[in-house]
């Protein structure tokens, strides 16, 4: 095993011990107890709930609004599911926990209010989900997620960041046009990379290399080009994973669930071209699964509920 491979698996294992980890930290009695009154709440449609906890031997209390009732349940005890066991069954808890960081996003859309993903690249790879397992509706939801990222920078008198406008960015762009009115095509102006380096407002201007190769070659009828494109991709993945706000993935359930690449594997596979003889550490879990149909859960029904009444 080559010293590259070696390191991209000791990275993934390490990020699956991460996720246990913090299956287990939610799994704890009191975190168990809030997110149960929490879904009770939920369930009664309620949008507000006072949840009481002891901190220093005094019992405390903290009010939930709508969007921190939604925004604390945790996607990691679905994720671990998949990654204790690798079934059908459990590949759908996986979706669900992923689903779970969408509903984040558009609560706190819907009430122009902070919560779910703190930064751009979360709310794009939201969208990459949305388009590989969900409908336009959710996209859409997720696009005014992302453009309340944007007003809240602005509000606060701050240079408008996009830490996705050279890689997952374009790609959303790519896989779904500029939106409804043109509002992805909007977002860009009068904003900066990480460096602070104004960005041009076509998105296919910004891109790097990595995702430029991906665009032009995803379609190809060269297979061996194509496998080569998604292997890059791959390594970019895992080489841009840590706990950093300035690199693509950065939260625990996208640098194990490599959504940017399966989205453009589903893509791919509908137009008719073949995927076959894909293999890296990072797909390996879930190339088996990936075209499955996404089945939402009742509880995430009851969820969805509350945000779309």
């Amino acid at each position: 095993m080559n010293k590259t491979l070696s390191n991209q698996k000791r990275k993934l294992t390490t990020i699956r011990n991460q996720i246990l980890k913090a299956r287990d930290f939610h799994l704890e009695p009191e975190n168990l107890s809030n997110t149960e009154a929490i879904l009770t709440a939920l369930k009664s449609d309620k949008k507000s709930v006072k949840v009481n906890y002891e901190e220093n031997g005094e019992i405390r209390s903290y009010l939930y609004n709508h969007v921190d009732m939604i925004d604390s349940i945790s996607p990691y005890p679905l994720v671990s599911n998949f990654i204790e066991s690798k079934t059908s069954e459990t590949y759908q808890s996986l979706l669900n926990g992923c689903f779970c960081s969408v509903m984040a996003d558009m609560a706190s859309a819907k009430y122009l209010a902070k919560g779910g993903s703190n930064f751009d690249t979360d709310i794009c790879l939201n969208i990459l989900f949305a388009l590989a397992y969900l409908d336009d509706t959710y996209v859409e939801f997720l696009i005014d997620k992302l453009a309340y990222f944007k007003e809240a920078q602005v509000e606060k008198g701050k240079k408008v960041i996009f830490f996705s406008a050279k890689s997952l960015l374009p790609l959303v762009v790519f896989l779904y046009g500029y939106g409804k009115g043109a509002r992805l095509a909007n977002l860009l102006e009068n904003a900066c990379d990480a460096k602070y380096q104004p960005l041009d407002k076509n998105p296919y201007q910004n891109v790097n290399d990595v995702y430029k190769q991906v665009m032009d070659t995803i379609f190809s009828e060269d297979d061996d080009v194509f496998r080569e494109t998604i292997l890059s991709m791959c390594d970019y993945h895992l080489a841009n994973t840590k706990d950093s706000h300035l690199v693509d993935f950065n939260t625990l359930l996208w640098q194990y669930f490599p959504i940017e690449i399966l989205v453009l594997l589903k893509e791919r596979q509908k137009r008719g071209f073949p995927i076959d003889g894909l293999s890296h550490p990072l797909l390996d879990d879930f190339l088996p699964y990936f075209m499955d149909n996404f089945q939402l859960s009742e509880q995430n029904k009851m969820i969805l509920g509350t945000i779309l009444d």
